[in-house]
This record gives C-alpha cells, sequence and structure tokens, in this order.
C-alpha cells in the first residue's frame, strides 16, 4: 500500500529492497576459544556457539579472538559480497564449518580488515538472526524524485507527502539543539562577492563546537547511511549526512583547528586549486562560488569541500557550515569540474533556504549527544532568501482541471498538511506556497 500510494502522488517507486531476503542467514555468534591454526600462522581456529550449537571454524581475521560477538554463516550460505556458497571443507586439514564474517562479505562496507565486532550487549542474543538483532530488516524504498521536487530528497518530505494522501501521521519536527550557545563564535564569517552577485551565497551561517571526541558513528547511525548506499566515515561526517538525507538540508563540518582566519564564500580565482575530498585535485576559476579562509580555497560551495580542513579522529574543535548557495551557478560548478556529490544534488534542484538554522540545530543536537563538546552561538554573514510565494487560489479550478471534485475543507487539509498556509474562503484562499517547494509560484 506503501509503494502504491507514493507512486499515486508522483513519487515513483522504483524498487523495494528487503535486507533480509540476503541477509536471512547469518546468525549472532560468540566466540569460545581462538587458538593457532598447527598449520598456517595467518589462521585461527575458532570454536563458535551460534546459539544452536558449537562449531570449529577456520579463520584469517586479525582480530578474531576468544570472548567477542560477531556474525556467524553456516554451511550452506550463499555470502553476498564474494557470491560463494559456503561448503564445510578442509581448510590446511581441518574442517570450517561455517564462517565469521567481515562488512565486505555482508556488502555493509568495503571493510575487510577484520570481522564484524558486535557489542556484547548482544551477547544475550545468540542465534538470532543478524538483521533482527541489528534492526536491518526494515525494507529499503528507492524513490524517484523529479527534479522540481528537491524537498522529497529528504525523508522528512516524502513523510510529509504521504500524510497529506491519509498514510498516517507526520511526527512533530524535531529543530534541534534548543539553546543558544554559551560563547560567541571565534571564526569570522564573510560574504565577498562583487555588487549584484550576492545571490551566488546570500546567506552563511556556521557554529564552532568546542572540545568534540570524534570516531566511529554508534550503530544505529552506521546502519542508516548504509542502507541508503553511503559509507560510514566518522561521526561527524556522518551526522551531516544524516542530516540531509532527512531533512534535505547538506551541510559541512571543518576541524577548526586547520582554519586559518575568516572563513568566507567568494568568487574563485584562476590557477587556484585544491585537493577534494574524494581525493582529486580541482582548479577553480571566476564564475565557481568557492568557500576559502585566508590561506586559500577550501572547496566549491555547495559540492564538495576540500581534504586539508577534512574531519578526522583527531578532531576536537568543530566548525558546522549552512549556507545556501545558487541552484544554476552550483549546477554549471558541477557540469565543468564533472563532479557529482549529494550536496550538489540537492543544492542545484533549490533546497529550503530558509532551513540554515534547522540545519545546524539539528546538527549540534546530535553532534553534542554523540561526541560531546561545548557548542557556541550562532553567527550568520548575509541574510536568507525569503523563498515564499503568495498565490490567489480558487478551489473551483481543481474540478476543471484535474476532472474531480473536491470539498473546501479537505483541500484546505490536504495543502496544511502539505506546509501551505491557508487563508479566506470560498473562491477566496490566499495559499502561502511554503519555502521548501520552489516548484510552486503562480496561480
Amino acid at each position: 500500500l506503501l509503494a502504491e500510494t507514493l507512486s499515486a502522488i508522483g513519487l515513483e517507486v522504483e524498487s523495494i529492497t528487503d535486507p533480509a531476503d540476503r541477509l536471512g542467514a547469518f546468525v549472532v555468534a560468540r566466540v569460545l576459544e581462538a587458538r593457532q591454526h598447527p598449520n598456517a600462522d595467518k589462521l585461527r581456529v575458532c570454536r563458535v556457539d551460534t546459539g544452536k550449537g558449537v562449531v570449529e571454524v577456520v579463520c584469517g581475521a586479525p582480530n578474531a579472538r576468544a570472548g567477542m560477538i560477531g556474525v556467524f554463516a553456516p554451511t550452506g550460505t550463499l555470502i553476498p559480497g564474494t557470491g560463494m556458497t559456503l561448503e564445510a571443507k578442509p581448510v590446511r586439514g581441518i574442517v570450517s564449518n561455517g564462517m565469521l564474517c567481515s562488512e565486505r562479505e555482508l556488502e555493509l562496507s568495503e571493510n575487510h580488515d577484520g570481522i564484524i565486532e558486535l557489542e556484547t550487549a548482544l551477547g544475550d542474543k545468540l542465534g538470532r538472526r543478524y538483521v533482527d538483532a541489528m534492526g536491518l530488516d526494515d525494507p529499503v524504498i528507492e524513490v524517484k524524485v523529479t527534479p522540481n521536487r528537491p524537498d522529497a530528497l529528504g525523508v522528512r518530505g516524502i513523510a510529509r507527502d504521504l500524510a497529506a494522501a491519509g498514510r498516517g501521521t507526520l511526527k512533530k519536527e524535531d529543530l534541534g539543539f534548543a539553546e543558544a550557545g554559551t560563547f560567541d563564535c571565534p571564526i569570522e564569517i564573510a560574504l565577498r562577492f562583487p555588487n549584484g552577485e550576492e545571490m551566488a551565497c546570500p546567506a552563511f551561517a556556521g557554529r564552532l563546537i568546542r572540545g568534540v571526541s570524534n570516531g566511529p558513528s554508534p550503530a544505529w547511525l552506521r546502519q542508516r547511511l548504509r542502507a541508503v548506499g553511503l559509507r560510514p566515515i566518522n561521526a561527524l561526517v556522518d551526522i551531516t549526512n544524516l542530516v540531509s538525507i532527512d531533512r534535505c538540508r547538506p551541510l559541512h563540518v571543518y576541524d577548526a583547528d586547520k582554519l586559518a582566519g575568516t572563513i568566507h564564500a567568494r568568487f574563485g580565482k584562476p590557477g587556484e586549486r585544491f585537493m577534494a575530498l574524494d581525493n582529486e585535485e580541482y582548479e577553480a576559476d571566476g564564475t565557481m562560488t568557492v568557500i576559502a579562509d585566508d590561506s586559500g580555497v577550501l572547496g566549491f560551495g555547495g559540492i564538495m569541500g576540500g581534504a586539508s580542513t577534512g574531519c578526522s579522529d583527531k578532531t576536537v574543535n568543530v566548525f558546522i557550515e549552512s549556507a545556501y548557495f545558487d541552484p544554476v551557478r552550483t549546477a554549471a560548478t558541477g557540469r565543468r569540474t564533472g563532479i557529482r556529490s549529494d550536496a550538489r544534488h540537492r543544492f542545484e534542484r533549490g533546497i529550503d533556504p530558509r532551513s540554515l538554522p534547522l540545519g545546524i540545530d539539528l546538527a549540534t543536537k546530535l553532534i553534542v549527544a554523540n561526541c560531546g563538546g561545548s557548542p557556541s552561538r550562532v553567527r550568520m554573514a548575509g541574510t536568507m532568501p525569503a523563498g515564499k510565494t503568495v498565490i490567489a487560489f480558487r478551489p473551483a479550478r481543481i474540478e476543471a482541471l484535474g476532472g474531480i471534485a473536491v470539498k473546501e475543507a479537505e483541500v484546505k487539509r490536504i495543502l496544511r498538511t502539505l506546509g501551505f498556509a491557508v487563508e479566506g474562503k470560498g473562491e477566496s484562499l490566499q495559499v502561502t506556497a511554503p519555502s521548501f517547494r520552489p516548484d510552486v509560484h503562480g496561480s
């Protein structure tokens, strides 16, 4: 029913993937013993409690050890990452009755340095399906979003449309960090564009969070990113990706200790080059909006940041960027450089111009909860675009153009559920389009 409703309201469902279909045979298990293989220096022989008995498994992972909780595949299991079906056969003279798996073998990531280590708390779930124990049993729905609906590039935007169509109730929006901050942001922010070109980046907001402890994201966050095909990197970066997917609000985080002077948006200068986060070097020109500091260009605005100021496990002070970039210029820069990124995909379609503070506050709440730290007050350069359109709307046109009659009360309910403000009655409705709907701009 959900897929049918999505397609009926213009959000065409391209595929539905259920992780349980390919990972249903994998179970939570405990390594009871890991001893050296007598015939191979780099192999261990592990006794594994699968929840339904104890089996012997030959394992080459360096992190295999007694007491760890891992993911076990019994014989007969098809391993997604290799396409191999497990057989009970000797490995250097000892029969391996199954396999302890890495993330790459389960197609969860490219990590193949060791087998998956689960939290010790999962030790009471031995024998349970891995997808059930980790909450990976939710189907993933891939939706084809038309270019005029950037709001549907966020999960909440799709949920809003479903609620308006009568499929559930839209939850109250989480607005993130509710406090102002405990100190002024010490990092200066500026917009440095020629007169008449201010719309290249009309608003740039930022916040410093001091004393964070960066590292791997919590399991729930890593799972959500993997479910939509993103590779978890670290907590700070993963949080920005989550906000982008959930609210269609791209953000960027900088290691604040690597910034020099004022961080600002401007046009590039011929010959300016930087190493991007994709490990490729790019050259800017005078048509491109860049983010820079006093040392030079740091990245392309709305497309991709630079490696020199990226966040790592050593980051202790993080600067969050939330800005609005002109869709047309962003698209042109993306085409000239060949960079395809999730940020570009959203900015060139036109994100909500009023979402700057929301993005920062959501990221702040998640960073403080997962990484600690003390947030500053938000600093902003420029002014957020208004992003709202008022339309004189005559409900009678619904039947004239669409061929169906809808009662006025239902018209108002649908519009309000979709985020529109409605005033008046009868044939004299004044409808204000929300800032996240750039596709609605006329009567």
